[in-house]
C-alpha cells in the first residue's frame, strides 16, 4: 500500500477506500499512526508556548502568615478576623501617629528584571484611620535593592480603599513600568519592601497586609518542562489512538450486526477502518496551526491550583473554537467509516449513514461521560 492511498482518503475518499479494500495493508495504517503522533506533539509543542502558567514568590501565604518577616513603627500581630486569603493577615496598629508604615527587608533576591525577572506585585491592603480620614500626605510602596538607602518608589493612592476597606492591586514592576529611583537600585535584586501611609495630623492608625507575592507567567517551553514530557506524549498519543482504533472498529462491528449487516473477516474490517484516522492527524495539524495565530493566554492560581481551563478560556472565544475541533474531526470519521461500510459490501448508503451515525453517537457518549 502507498502512500498515496493514505492522503487521498482525505480529499478522494471513495476512490482511495476501492483501492484500500481490494488489498488492505497495515503498513498504512502504520504511517498513519506516525503522523498521529508527530501532529500530537507539534500541537503540545504550540501549547506549550501559547499557555503561560503562573509563578509565585513566595508559592504560598508565608509572608501574610506570619510576622517572622516583617518590621514595623507599630504593634505587629496576624489578625485572622480581617483577611482576605489564608488563614489571616499581618497587622499592624500605632497609637497618636502621623504615619504608619510596614516592611520586609533582607529577603533573598527577588529578579525584576525585564527579561527573566518577575513582572507584577500582588497584594491586598487594608487600613484604619480613627477618623476614617484618607492619607493625603503620602501613600508609597518601596521596593528595596540591596540596602533601604536604594529603592524604587511610587505611589499607592490609586491601589488602596477609603478606612476599613481591603483593596486589591496588581502593580507592574521593572525597568518602564512608573517606579522614581533612589541612589542605585537594581531591578535584578530587589530584597525587600516597604508599605507606608503619611498624615498631617497624629492619630491611631491600623494597616492590615495581606496576600502579597510577586509573580510571573512562564511557558513549558521556558521552563525545560515540555522536554521532559516529550515521552509521555509520545505513549499518550500512541494510546490515544490504538483506543480510538479499537472502540470505533468495534462500535462498528456491534452496530452491524444490530442492522444485519455483514462487514467481512472482523481482522481485514479493522485494519481498513485504520486508514479513518489520517483525519486526526489532519485536525490536529489544523489546530496547531490555528493556535498559533491566538494570543498567549495565562493560567493563573487560585487557592495554591491553577483555574480551570474552561474558566480561564471564557474571554477568549477563539479558544473556543479552537477545543471544537477533535469534534469536528470525529464527525469526518463518522462519514469515512460510512463510506467504508458501503463499499465493504454495496449496502445502501442510507443503512451506511444509520450504521455510523449510531456507532458515531455512542462514541460521543462514551467520550464525554467516561473519558475513553
Amino acid at each position: 500500500m502507498g502512500v498515496r492511498e493514505v492522503f487521498e482518503v482525505i480529499y478522494s475518499p471513495v476512490k482511495a477506500f476501492k483501492r484500500i479494500i481490494e488489498k488492505p495493508d497495515f503498513k498504512g495504517v502504520l504511517l498513519i499512526l506516525a503522523l498521529v503522533i508527530l501532529s500530537m506533539v507539534v500541537v503540545e509543542y504550540v501549547a506549550a508556548s501559547k499557555f503561560f502558567l503562573e509563578t509565585r514568590t513566595p508559592d504560598d501565604e508565608n509572608w501574610t502568615e506570619s510576622t517572622t518577616f516583617w518590621a514595623s513603627n507599630g504593634n505587629l500581630s496576624l489578625d485572622n478576623v480581617s483577611y482576605e486569603v489564608g488563614n489571616c493577615s499581618v497587622k499592624s496598629f500605632v497609637s497618636g501617629d502621623t504615619s504608619i508604615w510596614m516592611k520586609i527587608a533582607d529577603i533573598e533576591f527577588i529578579d525584576c528584571s525585564e527579561d527573566t525577572g518577575y513582572k507584577e506585585l500582588f497584594f491586598w491592603i487594608n487600613w484604619v484611620h480613627e477618623n476614617g480620614s484618607f492619607p493625603n500626605s503620602g501613600a508609597t510602596l518601596r521596593l528595596f535593592s540591596g540596602g533601604e538607602s536604594d529603592f524604587f518608589e511610587r505611589s499607592l493612592t490609586d491601589s488602596i480603599s477609603s478606612s476599613g476597606k481591603w483593596g486589591n492591586a496588581t502593580l507592574k514592576i521593572g525597568a518602564d513600568q512608573g517606579w522614581d529611583s533612589t541612589n542605585s537600585p537594581d531591578w535584578k535584586n530587589v530584597t525587600g519592601l516597604e508599605f507606608r501611609l503619611v498624615w498631617p495630623a497624629p492619630a491611631n492608625l491600623t494597616m492590615n497586609i495581606d496576600g502579597l507575592y510577586f509573580r510571573k507567567y512562564v511557558s513549558a517551553l521556558e521552563t525545560g518542562a515540555f522536554g521532559g514530557a516529550i515521552i509521555p506524549i509520545l505513549i499518550s498519543a500512541a494510546v490515544s489512538f490504538s483506543m480510538n482504533w479499537i472502540l470505533w472498529a468495534g462500535i462498528l462491528l456491534m452496530i452491524a450486526k444490530v442492522f444485519r449487516e455483514e462487514v467481512g473477516p472482523w481482522t481485514v474490517f479493522f485494519v481498513i477502518i485504520g486508514y479513518v484516522f489520517i483525519v486526526t492527524a489532519v485536525h490536529t495539524m489544523v489546530g496547531a496551526v490555528s493556535l498559533s495565530t491566538l494570543p498567549a493566554l495565562n493560567l493563573p492560581l487560585a487557592d495554591g491550583t491553577y483555574v480551570s481551563f474552561g474558566e480561564t478560556l471564557n474571554p477568549y472565544m477563539a479558544y473556543h473554537v479552537w477545543l471544537y475541533l477533535p469534534l469536528v474531526g470525529e464527525v469526518w470519521i463518522a462519514v469515512l467509516c460510512a463510506i467504508v461500510l458501503r463499499l465493504l459490501r454495496g449496502i445502501t448508503w442510507g443503512r451506511a449513514a444509520n450504521i455510523s451515525t449510531v456507532a458515531f453517537i455512542i462514541r460521543f457518549v462514551l467520550r464525554f461521560f467516561f473519558g475513553v
